[in-house]
């Protein structure tokens, strides 16, 4: 099995190198940048992708896996590529497998990582109502997106759905389905540093914005969770390759950008956006060559 999640950690820069090609993202175009901001919106995405290891431990530790915070970073970063290969569920077993190598416990923290997950995704949809509500004007479409983050919450909480569906499944195909509802104490304690990530981000992505460009409200910088979010549902597309970069755009145009600056911004956020996956993906593969470990107390 470790084998197995080793070929998919090379195939991943493999997925990722060709589908930035694939896109035409290693062109640039003749941009200026203003050097303070941009860097401030550097520091700003490395924060928030620390901040991911931060809720990966905490679901570890809270699921009762003993882990140091060194071992969250170094799990979910070696595998923070496996996204561009398509299918999405190789990010949750990624860093699960590299936790354990036992079928059993593999099964156990490949649940805790899609937990982990289903928040990302939760609080990207919540964060993606103010600007849909107020920068689109057009509430349907923010009642629909409501609906879903209801509808999802059910879905994650509820102690009946999943003996219901675990049972109906068992019956299908014959095989044991254990879900298991997520915990309220696990939503929110996870949640925190989930929010604060996202958080990070969108102040982020407005640094990077205002580098480029002046007098851009704030709550544009909300469009960068749901370009993310929306990005991350259409499972079948690496990464939201396309999606996100289009929903981005789209939410600057209704914010009032022109077309060709929300198009530079959304493109460049893509290449922004994977700078920070390099350096986690660095650093994980520094504490671990030099094994020097990192605890974390909460």
């Amino acid at each position: 099995m470790q084998k197995i999640f080793r070929i998919l950690l090379y195939l991943s820069l493999v997925f990722f190198i060709w589908h930035l090609y694939r896109a035409d993202y290693l062109i640039f175009r003749d941009i200026s940048f203003d050097a303070a901001k941009l860097s401030a919106s550097m520091l700003i995405l490395f924060a928030g992708f620390l901040v991911t290891c931060l809720s990966w431990y905490r679901a570890l530790r809270l699921s009762g896996k003993r882990v140091n915070f060194s071992d969250a970073v170094i799990s979910h970063g070696r595998f923070i590529f496996s996204k561009y290969i398509p299918g999405k569920f190789w990010v949750i077993l990624g860093r699960a497998s590299h936790l354990s190598s036992q079928k059993k416990s593999l099964r156990f923290l490949s649940l805790v990582s899609l937990q982990e997950q289903l928040l990302f995704v939760w609080w990207g949809l919540v964060l993606s109502l103010p600007p849909t509500f107020f920068v689109t004007e057009k509430p349907w479409i923010a009642l629909i997106i409501l609906t879903a983050i209801v509808l999802l919450a059910f879905l994650i909480l509820s102690g009946w759905f999943h003996r219901n569906s675990s049972g109906l499944l068992n019956r299908i195909f014959k095989k044991d389905f254990d879900f298991r509802p997520m915990k309220i104490s696990f939503f929110l304690r996870v949640s925190a540093p989930v929010i604060l990530f996202w958080l990070l981000w969108s102040a982020g992505f407005w640094f990077l914005m205002i580098s480029m460009y002046d007098d851009i409200p704030p709550l544009l910088a909300l469009a960068f969770p749901a370009g993310i979010t929306y990005g991350f549902v259409v499972i079948f597309l690496p990464a939201g390759i396309g999606v996100r970069e289009g929903i981005v755009a789209s939410f600057l145009i209704a914010g009032g950008i022109s077309s060709a600056n929300a198009v530079t911004i959304s493109v460049i956020s893509r290449f922004w956006f994977v700078a920070g996956e390099i350096f986690i993906f660095m650093l994980s593969w520094v504490i671990q060559l030099t094994g020097k470990k990192q605890t974390f107390s909460e």
